[in-house]
């Protein structure tokens, strides 16, 4: 016995062997979420928007080549010596290397400003979708963690209610309860079991959406720690929260970027009228086939080039002041959008300022309320027994006491999924954040008191 009750000391001292926990859950996800790798792969595709915004003020080397057939007879009215008949029918070709410097282009300017903010809006949108990941793994895990405990409780209640309909009974038997006992203990047992079986329902739905995010064994997850102390946000004033959301939120910031982008599309199309001055130079050669060289003359000509090129747009057919009214009115759009955005953002920071701040305070009376509704139960127990309450009290009691304790779980874990999501309202939520929810979970769930 002794031997028995030393393993199940050392059993507990130890980390629950295969536990996983929200940061498993999050590693596990970064690697095996498609969406994420979706997000990963558009940030690799937004840091080339640097490199093509530099290539716009960098020199354009092309090579060009041609290739035809000449027909021409020449015939002068008397051939002489210096002054043949000839043929200069045959292949013509040419190949020419072309460079272009651009000296003043102030629409490539503005393209090139407007592509590197592109490739801004892609790191923020990576982090945003990180953080999206972080909040769906959080919320698949603690989902599965909430339908457990119903599962949970549901049997532990069954159980209750079926013990006290078979005292209900064996009291009708001997005639000290009447049959309305018995039947009402029995409603409430086949209520309980519809329960159950819904919950369990239940659980394997959520089971399956976390496995669909991690690809991880839903079954083994580690519970939440009884010992949680919730505290309010800290500073506790909404107000200094907003004022973070207003600077450090992910969704206003990529906004922002979207409004300077259609800002600089404006300029662009407003500055594409001006003149455009390259610096550019040339090496080419032309040669024909066997007809110049039998006449006497040469067969290849190279020239080269080096000089400025101005370029004055005179009329596009009105296409530029169309796609500037359109720029104008996506300007507009992008503006209203980042107005909106910041509204919902003080939406999401208020919900989830709120949801720390009162599920602190649900927290504490929930285990209050515990305990009182465990005493209740005890008390109506008591009082059934010496005949001053009936079988129904004690049912309502139980289920008062086992809804309590449910109460108090889900209250648990909406405190700590409010935690992240006022993080992530003012951008600040990240793997650090996670690994500090991840400490209120047991490290041996298995033996945790139920």
């Amino acid at each position: 016995m002794k031997r028995s009750w030393m393993a199940l000391v050392l059993a507990g001292a130890m980390p629950l062997a295969g536990a996983t926990d929200l940061m498993d859950a999050w590693r596990a996800a970064r690697g095996y979420d498609a969406a994420f790798a979706a997000s990963r792969a558009g940030l690799t595709a937004g840091r080339e928007k640097t490199n093509q915004g530099n290539a716009l003020l960098l020199p354009q080397v092309t090579l060009s080549g041609n290739a035809g057939v000449a027909s021409s007879d020449y015939r002068a009215g008397q051939a002489t010596l210096l002054n043949p008949n000839y043929d200069n029918s045959g292949g013509q070709y040419g190949l020419k290397v072309t460079a272009a410097q651009p000296i003043y282009r102030a629409d490539a300017f503005v393209g090139s400003d407007q592509l590197k903010k592109q490739a801004d809006q892609a790191e923020v949108q990576y982090r945003a979708a990180e953080q999206d990941l972080i909040l769906r793994v959080a919320k698949a895990y603690f989902e599965v963690i909430a339908a457990e405990e119903a599962v949970r409780f549901s049997a532990a209640q069954k159980a209750a209610v079926g013990q006290q309909l078979a005292q209900a009974k064996k009291s009708f038997e001997v005639g000290t309860a009447t049959i309305t006992d018995t039947h009402e203990a029995q409603a409430r047992y086949d209520s309980i079991v519809a329960t159950e079986i819904n919950a369990q329902n239940d659980l394997e739905v959520k089971r399956n959406a976390f496995t669909q995010l991690t690809n991880q064994d839903p079954t083994v997850l580690a519970k939440i720690s009884t010992q949680l102390e919730p505290s309010p946000p800290q500073p506790n004033a909404m107000a200094d929260w907003l004022m973070r959301a207003d600077t450090g939120s992910l969704a206003i910031a990529g906004q922002k970027l979207g409004l300077d982008i259609a800002t600089r599309q404006i300029d662009r199309y407003r500055l594409s009228t001006l003149p455009t001055l390259d610096l550019v130079a040339s090496y080419g050669s032309d040669w024909a086939a066997d007809g110049l060289a039998r006449a006497g003359g040469t067969d290849r000509t190279s020239n080269g080039l080096i000089g400025l090129q101005l370029s004055i747009p005179l009329f596009t057919g009105g296409n530029r002041s169309s796609q500037y009214r359109e720029a104008i009115a996506l300007e507009e759009q992008q503006r209203q959008t980042l107005e909106a955005t910041r509204r919902d953002a003080a939406q999401s920071t208020k919900q989830a300022f709120l949801g720390v701040q009162n599920g602190a305070a649900q927290v504490r009376a929930l285990e209050q309320a515990e305990v009182s509704a465990r005493s209740s139960l005890e008390s109506t127990k008591l009082g059934r027994d010496v005949g001053v309450r009936t079988t129904v009290d004690v049912l309502n009691a139980e289920q008062n006491y086992y809804q309590t304790r449910f109460n108090l779980v889900v209250t648990r874990y909406q405190y700590l999924f409010a935690r992240l999501q006022l993080a992530a309202a003012v951008g600040a939520l990240d793997e650090a954040q996670l690994q500090d929810i991840n400490r209120w979970l047991d490290s041996n769930p298995a033996l945790r008191s139920g």
